[in-house]
């Protein structure tokens, strides 16, 4: 006759010591499984989205988090202080969320990787570990001008026609904003100034936004053509700079010179001419020779 299952006397001393040897592992695995870093996130983002690393939900009495770039809690690595204070892995787009979450804004194809959190609770201290997977994009948002622009610069004069329009191919269907400057200033897929202003001079981007991400476009700067200012005027030469009066006496002066200069060299001509028939003129006539007597 066979024994009920749970009447234990057909179980050898062997047998229930497998038994006890299976609760032990099974209690063990389910412990220790719950001290393992968080499994990393399929999910790949696209550059320009927001990464929201969250602190496990089901901790509870959180004192302090911690934030560091990478799969160790490493100083020159900390994002985050338990003081929520910058570390050297901050680069400015991180803020701390509800709970000490960890934000990135406009994430990069360099912010892929592992993300270690250290969470000081009142039951002690815990390390979670998360992964962020950042696809590459690029020219997601372009920018089209007239006139065309040079190495990102356009030049035109003052009063003339500047027309920028943005292109996109994100998905879904984005909302197109402008700015100059930093500062919102137009919505749509044009930029139309019709006459070109001072106050129209500035460096102007695209951004596309929708649900799931934001992306902005390389900036364009719109400025009055160059003027070469290196060169320096030629002044004048101040001994030669004469006006008025002075400029009268020295015409007139000038005038003097030259009728000077003219009537002597006239006069030596006339001299140098007359020279010679004076001294033909003068001829020397002997004395009459006396006749002897006889």
């Amino acid at each position: 006759m066979r024994c009920p299952l749970d009447a234990g006397c057909g179980h050898s001393p062997a047998w229930k010591r497998l038994l006890l040897t299976g609760t032990l592992l099974a209690s063990f695995t389910h412990s220790a499984s719950s001290e393992l870093p968080s499994p990393a996130s399929a999910d790949f983002l696209t550059e320009g989205a927001i990464a929201h690393l969250p602190v496990p939900s089901n901790l509870h009495g959180i004192l302090s988090t911690s934030w560091f770039r990478g799969h160790k809690a490493h100083p020159e690595a900390m994002i985050f202080s338990p003081e929520g204070l910058p570390g050297p892995g901050y680069t400015g787009r991180e803020t701390l969320g509800t709970q000490g979450s960890l934000v990135i804004r406009n994430v990069t194809a360099q912010d892929s990787g592992s993300y270690t959190v250290v969470l000081e609770t009142s039951r002690g201290r815990r390390t979670e570990t998360e992964q962020i997977s950042v696809k590459a994009t690029r020219d997601l948002v372009l920018i089209l001008t007239f006139p065309e622009k040079i190495q990102g610069i356009i030049q035109s004069d003052l009063n003339y026609s500047v027309i920028l329009k943005c292109l996109t191919a994100l998905s879904p269907d984005p909302v197109l904003y402008w700015t100059r400057d930093g500062k919102p200033c137009g919505f749509g897929s044009h930029m139309i100034i019709r006459r070109l202003s001072w106050e129209d001079l500035g460096t102007y981007a695209c951004i596309a936004k929708n649900s799931q991400e934001e992306h902005s476009s390389e900036s364009v700067t719109i400025s009055l053509p160059q003027v070469n200012v290196d060169a320096k005027p030629i002044e004048p030469d101040p001994v030669l700079s004469v006006s008025g009066g002075s400029a009268i006496a020295l015409i007139v002066t000038g005038n003097l010179g030259v009728v000077m200069l003219l009537g002597g060299l006239g006069f030596t001509i006339v001299q140098s001419q007359s020279l010679p028939s004076c001294k033909m003129g003068m001829m020397v006539v002997p004395a009459p020779q006396g006749r002897c007597e006889d």
